[in-house]
């Protein structure tokens, strides 16, 4: 995806942006947007051995027979299905298997002989995270370089720390290093292999922690056979997938001496969430009754605060409130006036038109601030006043 921030950066500068690197940015979007998108993971397990485990934010209790097939154990309550079969005991999921949760979720399985993968992901993840761009540096042909791969000792294991919580360390395979030389110096840095056949810098730089986020960036790379020439372009270093979920992407931070002590004014910067949309499609989801998908627009821990004398109240409290009123209310319009938005804070006027099944009719007017953090409302607070209708 190009973001209009983006092609105002690329105008200025002036550089003709190639053709493939045009794709590049439009197949990197559906990477992180697209149908199978990874913004759309909303949760992910592994699954060995025969000890019954319970994946966080997913269903069921999951396990291996004695095969080692993967089954999965649940009641017709807890909405999960494989393929078009409701599970209401205990089944075997096939690997490959597609899933189904509540909510519209989907999922699915995948692996073989009692080590498997599950996926779950949900179509409207995109919509709740407001997210609407990659924010880069302009493309700059400057920040391509040839390099290439110089091979390490066989078997070799890096141990990175991996952004679990709490902090976590594990130990990746190395196979290689990567050469390369910028300015007239040379550079070696760390390749990891997580996945068979992936090639993954994971670098830091003289931008990270300020323009650029401090946990590093990726370059990933493509096989090829030590020493051949590779092309290296910084242009396409990427931001980790722990910014879309940090609590299912456990991703591995720079290893020691992957800290290039330069600035890398190219690639990347921050992924683009337009906070105002968000604000306006958890009204939404309140004049849809939706309290679910309310709910997990929102933190664990935020409040929410009206002018109404109670204090500071959790959100779950808040929506369990409007719950209980809901019923005699035959509908609730929200039109919103105005949005001002800085940051991570919006701050919005609008009016609720409300009507309820008695007959009534009236208007709440309203100021609310909303503030956000890691893309999810951590604060609410609502200054409202009730007009009935004349």
């Amino acid at each position: 995806m190009t973001t209009k921030g983006q092609l105002m950066q690329d105008m200025h500068t002036g550089q003709q942006v190639p053709a493939d690197f045009d794709a590049w940015r439009r197949e990197r979007w559906d990477e992180i947007a697209g149908p199978n998108g990874k913004a759309k993971v909303v949760a992910k397990g592994m699954i060995s051995g025969s000890s019954v485990q319970m994946l966080p934010g997913i269903p069921g209790e999951w396990s291996t027979d004695a095969a080692g097939a993967l089954t999965v154990t649940a009641s017709a309550a807890d909405g999960v299905t494989v393929g078009e079969t409701l599970v209401d005991g205990t089944v075997v999921v096939p690997s490959g298997s597609a899933l189904g949760f509540s909510g519209g979720r989907a999922g699915m399985a995948g692996g073989a002989n009692g080590a498997y993968g599950v996926v779950v992901t949900d179509p409207r993840e995109v919509e709740r995270l407001g997210l609407s761009g990659i924010d880069s540096y302009a493309y700059d042909p400057a920040w391509v370089f040839e390099g290439y791969y110089r091979a390490a000792a066989a078997g070799r294991q890096i141990e990175v720390e991996r952004l679990t919580s709490p902090p976590s360390t594990d130990r990746i395979l190395g196979p290689l290093d990567l050469v390369v030389t910028i300015d007239g110096v040379e550079y070696v840095l760390t390749v990891l292999e997580e996945q068979p056949g992936q090639r993954l810098v994971v670098f830091t730089d003289e931008t990270s922690g300020n323009e650029t986020p401090g946990i590093g960036r990726w370059l990933t790379l493509p096989d090829a056979v030590p020493g051949e020439p590779l092309v290296i372009d910084f242009n396409k270093a990427t931001l980790s997938y722990h910014h879309l979920q940090a609590t299912v992407f456990t991703c591995p931070l720079s290893p020691e001496g992957n800290h290039l002590p330069l600035r890398i004014t190219a690639g990347e910067r921050s992924l683009v969430f337009d906070v105002r949309a968000k604000a306006v499609t958890y009204l939404r989801h309140l004049e849809n009754r939706d309290w679910d998908a309310a709910r997990a627009m929102c933190t664990a821990a935020a409040t929410v605060w009206h002018n109404d004398g109670k204090g500071d109240e959790s959100i779950d409290a808040n929506i369990s409130g409007m719950q209980a009123q809901i019923g005699a209310i035959e509908s609730m319009r929200y039109d919103v006036q105005r949005q001002l938005a800085a940051g991570d804070e919006v701050l919005q006027q609008h009016v609720v038109h409300v009507a309820t099944k008695d007959g009534r009719r009236g208007e709440v007017h309203a100021a609310v601030y909303f503030r956000f953090d890691g893309g999810l409302i951590s604060r609410i607070e609502e200054y409202a006043n009730f007009v009935p209708a004349e």
